[in-house]
């Protein structure tokens, strides 16, 4: 016995079924399913009013003139003035009308409820026909292009009254309801029925990209001031924040999509956020890479840190001249995880991205890092494994690092060294307490990273140094017994003669080297200015100590005021026939034992490791530099074109020599001044090549496509830990990258706001997404 036949129960209802015909809009016609008796009917003009029941005609009585029902699939057949009609005078079922009849036909447990025509007015309708809730607007303009399968309202009417309001919400929005609507409000005002729909879904799709492109606004906001974008709760945080705020600003477009949207089609979660914030920093990356594609060379520049986490981080930065904007561009691109930091895996993290960019790397003409042996060294280091495969792209060690390196060398003075000790000391006690700080003006600590931040200090500190000693006075009787303790050591080793000349000492060649430190930051830094601030530096030192005696009386009465201002005085040491410890130097009065002990051996150090850091050792790229012609005029032609064959050569540039002759002599004929051409930077010497010389300028290029620092690497340190923090410390390396670059890059997006926000939508629409978007 068939165990179906022993349950029994009513046969399923059917609803209409698409026909194999082919005659109709939607694949065929819908069919009301025949009775076991009677043969199925299709729905036509001639049997517009049948019941599907019977086959005979109905009374008046029974006749229901404009039932929806009788046109589900079948809107096509109908005239203009026929959809006009059903549109104003659709059929509704009377307020006294028996639903518990049709809801025991279709072997429903509930009944439809009149209230709810007025509810979801004017779309939703009720079908005598086919005894169930319609679209009224979907079924005269159903989508004549489907994408996934049409159910409810639509091709069969809904009966599961028990879910009759969330089925209702969940028509509204979806694309093709939407799409009907329009195309229904079109109708009603007479637009043409070959544009009504199209027209229709267009206004669908531009609300739809309204609303993402809203949602992607919030998140360029959040990437670009850095802020977090969740907050404790789900609906919590900035990000959320932002939606009301634009909700309240009269976004109605978000406010419908917010308030009565598909719960699976919102577009705020985190996993949309992420891929809307990865999308935005490749979008912004390509931007720039498509800009280096266009460069004649390019260089690469990277440099290591750890983030908040433990990560080591290696951040990677690209440099080449912008030959539309005339401008040399420094761009920072992204961090790469590093999971292991020996030369052979970062140099394999660089080769990789180069390679994933698509870049060619016969235009990579140099690499710009630190002075650390993984980076910089000769045999097994990272520049060379890449110069292997790379050969032009010569190594850089960033000017930056080898003056602070200048600066280091500085300690095998044994005064100097001992006294940069003190003052760190000095300023690292005062800012361990908050009373001890109220005491005297705020002086930064020394920073690591920030060179000239330390110059600030040391200049700050010189300037503050009686309020200092005196408050370190006080400290050392008043305050409690730890503090008593340090605070009488660094009192009495501020009071002697040898730190008081040495902090005048050191803070006066700070000075000099402040300007020149904060200007090797610069983006628009070439080898020919860092070349020349760097004999700048060397001249003047080198004319100090020439003129030492003067140097020195300068020196003794800066140090007296400063030492009678704290009831101090500067004395000569104790002198001894054998020293071993300090120096001990034969002198007849003051000023020649600290010319002799301090100031020479100051300045000599300071010349020769200048000299030395800052030596022309990348013959090929600083050759380059002769085409300017500040350098070009001090030679005759035979040396110049000489001299020009080593770069050409190297970087394999044809027919460089053809126009070097015609250059040299076009220089010489403007009879410029010295003065003038020196002032040149080598971008303006560009300009004058645009014509007739496509191989100077291609030179030039190179020149200027060379890495001097690493400054706009090292800047991206701090970007990391303002994103990175520890509440926000298990970010993924997607995440972090696209808001490092939204963070570093917002001028860009300042600039090409609408531009960028149409290149992430295009981007986001590619993949398929819920809501109707292309």
């Amino acid at each position: 016995m068939d165990i179906r036949k022993f349950f029994g129960g009513r046969e399923k209802r059917k609803f209409p079924e698409i026909s194999s015909s082919g005659s109709d809009e939607h694949e065929g016609i819908y069919k009301i399913p025949k009775s076991s008796n009677e043969p199925s009917t299709s729905y036509d003009r001639n049997t517009r009013n049948a019941d599907p029941s019977t086959s005979k005609k109905l009374t008046n009585e029974e006749r229901f003139e404009n039932d929806i029902g009788q046109w589900v699939g079948r809107s096509n057949h109908l005239t203009t003035s026929q959809k006009m009609d059903i549109l104003k005078r659709c059929w509704t079922p009377p307020e006294n009308y028996n639903f518990s009849e049709d809801a025991i036909a279709v072997g429903s447990k509930r009944k439809f409820n009149h209230s709810w025509l007025q509810a979801y007015a004017p779309w939703l309708a009720y079908s005598k026909i086919l005894k169930g809730a319609l679209c009224l607007y979907c079924v005269l303009f159903p989508p004549k292009k489907v994408q996934g399968v049409l159910g409810s309202f639509i091709i069969k009417p809904f009966t599961r009254y028990k879910d009759i309001h969330e089925g209702c919400r969940n028509h509204i929005s979806n694309n093709w309801h939407q799409g009907a609507t329009e195309a229904a409000k079109s109708f009603m005002e007479e637009v043409p029925i070959n544009i009504m729909m199209v027209s229709g879904h267009q206004k669908v799709l531009e609300q739809n990209r309204k609303i993402i492109s809203s949602i992607i606004s919030n998140v360029l906001f959040c990437g670009t001031h850095d802020l977090p974008f969740r907050g404790k709760g789900q609906n919590e945080g900035v990000f959320y924040d932002l939606i009301q705020m634009r909700i309240e600003a009269g976004d109605q477009y978000l406010q419908n999509h917010i308030e009565k949207g598909k719960r699976n089609a919102i577009y705020t979660s985190p996993q949309i956020q992420n891929e809307i914030i990865n999308i935005s920093g490749t979008v912004i990356k390509d931007c720039i890479i498509n800009d280096v594609k266009k460069a004649v060379a390019f260089s690469i520049m990277a440099d290591e840190t750890a983030d908040i986490s433990g990560t080591e981080q290696l951040s990677i930065g690209i440099r080449f001249f912008d030959d539309e904007k005339r401008a040399i561009r420094e761009e920072f691109l992204g961090f790469i995880e590093l999971h292991a930091m020996d030369a052979v895996n970062i140099a394999s993290a660089i080769d990789h991205f180069i390679q994933n960019e698509g870049l060619d790397g016969t235009k990579l003409v140099g690499q710009g890092y630190d002075g650390c042996a993984t980076m910089a060294g000769k045999i097994n280091g990272v520049q060379t494994i890449l110069r292997e495969k790379y050969p032009h792209a010569l190594f850089f060690h960033c000017a930056s690092h080898k003056l602070n390196l200048v600066v280091n060398d500085l300690n095998c003075v044994p005064e100097i060294r001992n006294t940069i000790s003190t003052v760190k000391d000095i300023i690292n006690f005062f800012r361990e307490s908050v009373l001890r700080r109220k005491c005297i003006p705020n002086i930064p600590a020394f920073c690591e990273t920030r060179w000239s931040q330390k110059y600030r200090s040391i200049s700050i500190f010189k300037e503050n140094f009686e309020i200092i000693v005196h408050a370190l006075d006080k400290l050392s009787k008043d305050g409690n017994t730890a503090t008593r303790k340090v605070a009488f050591q660094l009192y009495a080793v501020a009071n002697k003669s040898i730190f008081i000349m040495s902090v005048i000492l050191i803070a006066k060649y700070s000075k000099l080297l402040e300007p020149v430190v904060n200007a090797l930051q610069s983006k628009n830094l070439d080898l020919l200015k860092c070349s020349n601030f760097i004999k700048k530096i060397v001249v003047i030192v080198k004319d100090h100590r020439e003129h030492a005696d003067t140097e020195i009386q300068e020196l003794l009465t800066a140090a007296n005021i400063a030492a009678e201002n704290i009831g101090a005085e500067i004395n000569l040491p104790r002198i001894v026939k054998q020293q071993q410890h300090r120096s001990n130097p034969p002198a007849l009065n003051s000023a020649e034992f600290w010319k002799r002990s301090l100031l020479i051996p100051y300045l000599d150090s300071l010349i020769s490791s200048l000299e030395r850091r800052f030596s022309d050792e990348n013959i090929p790229a600083f050759s380059l530099l002769l085409l300017h012609p500040s350098n070009m005029l001090d030679m005759n032609t035979k040396e110049f074109k000489l001299k020009i064959n080593d770069f050409a050569n190297y970087y394999q540039i044809k027919d460089l020599e053809s126009e070097a002759e015609l250059w040299y002599n076009i220089w010489k004929e403007k009879k410029l001044a010295k003065s003038k051409l020196s002032d040149m930077e080598m971008s303006e010497v560009v300009e004058e090549t645009d014509i007739f010389f496509p191989k100077i300028k291609q030179a030039l290029h190179i020149s200027l496509a060379q890495p001097c620092t690493t400054s706009t690497i090292e800047r991206s340190f701090s970007t990391l830990r303002r994103v990175k923090t520890w509440l926000r410390s298990t970010m993924t390396e997607n995440r972090l990258n696209g808001l490092c670059i939204l963070s570093v890059h917002r001028k860009l997006l300042d600039e090409k706001k609408e531009e960028m926000q149409q290149k992430i939508l295009s981007r986001f629409c590619e993949d398929s997404r819920q809501l109707s978007l292309l």
